[in-house]
């Protein structure tokens, strides 16, 4: 169960530093409205990653 977990937040540390990756590239190739809008939607995928790692680590099979 443990080399799952690590699989998986590997996985989402590479999609969150994809993420930062695109808020550069967002910041440097759109005009300021996309860009603020891009941003957005990256933010929340950053908060959704955070969210997964935190579930991920935080639950315990067999228990309620």
């Amino acid at each position: 169960m443990i080399a799952v977990r690590f699989a998986a937040s590997i996985f989402i540390l590479i999609l969150m530093g994809l993420t930062a990756m695109g808020w550069i590239w967002t910041g440097v190739h759109q005009p300021p409205a996309q860009a603020i809008a891009a941003r957005l939607v990256l933010a929340l995928a950053a908060v959704a990653g955070i969210v997964g790692l935190v579930a991920l680590w935080r639950w315990r099979p067999g228990r309620t």
